[in-house]
């Protein structure tokens, strides 16, 4: 899987503009005989849609398509707790020992993930919590080609749908508290182009009305 090359100016811009998070649909902790601590999740099911949010009477929803991740760079992806660094980093996928490594598969219809955690202080608190269920989410933080998205609008039925068609690279998967977080950047961003969809209606119906008024003129004259 060819790999894009992101300068640090790059990744750093690449994040400030299009870091986003989303629930994975499961995460769960395995006990083990050899007493490793794994937790595995569900980060991504493929072609299925799922809601963001309600944009004034409409339902906005977005999917993943398959081909999404055909050239994504998850070569070095860590593993977080609420994508922050207060509990350090428990698994990634460069680890070169079993402990401590994440595995991400790539899969038909989703994308799936196992981290054997590292025996520090907040891997432990993280198999734990997960293991109790205090902490039962997760979500992934990625880039994703806002150029190639395709936006499918249902005016009939009030819907709008964004197909997710290239995602550039995952920075993290992240176990926590709250999955579907309505205050990270691919809300704000989905906003901003129903927004810009919102106003270019608003120009066409009055471009239309100034329109027949300049044909109702000349029919007069």
């Amino acid at each position: 899987m060819p790999k894009p090359v992101i300068t640090q100016d790059g990744e750093l811009a690449l994040r400030s503009a299009y870091r986003d998070y989303r629930r994975l649909v499961e995460v769960r902790a395995l006990d083990t005989e050899s007493g490793d601590m794994i937790i595995e999740g569900t980060p991504v099911i493929f072609g299925q849609e799922y809601k963001l949010f309600r944009f004034g009477d409409t339902d906005v929803y977005e999917v993943i398509e398959r081909d999404a991740f055909n050239e994504t760079d998850m070569q070095d992806v860590p593993l977080k707790y609420n994508h922050g660094d207060s509990k350090g980093t428990p698994a990634r996928t460069t680890c070169k020992q079993e402990q401590g490594r994440l595995t991400l598969n790539l899969l038909d219809d989703r994308l799936e993930m196992r981290a054997n955690l590292l025996p520090t202080s907040g891997g432990k608190d993280l198999f734990l919590e997960v293991k109790a269920g205090t902490v039962a989410q997760m979500s992934w933080a990625f880039t994703e080609d806002a150029q190639s998205t395709k936006v499918v609008e249902d005016r009939e039925n009030k819907r709008i749908t964004f197909y997710v068609k290239k995602v550039l690279r995952m920075f993290d998967v992240s176990a926590v508290d709250f999955g579907a977080n309505p205050e990270t950047s691919i809300y704000a961003r989905r906003r901003s182009d129903l927004d810009q969809r919102a106003a270019l209606m608003d120009l066409e119906k009055r471009n239309k009305l100034m329109q027949e008024i300049l044909i109702k003129t000349k029919i007069k004259n």
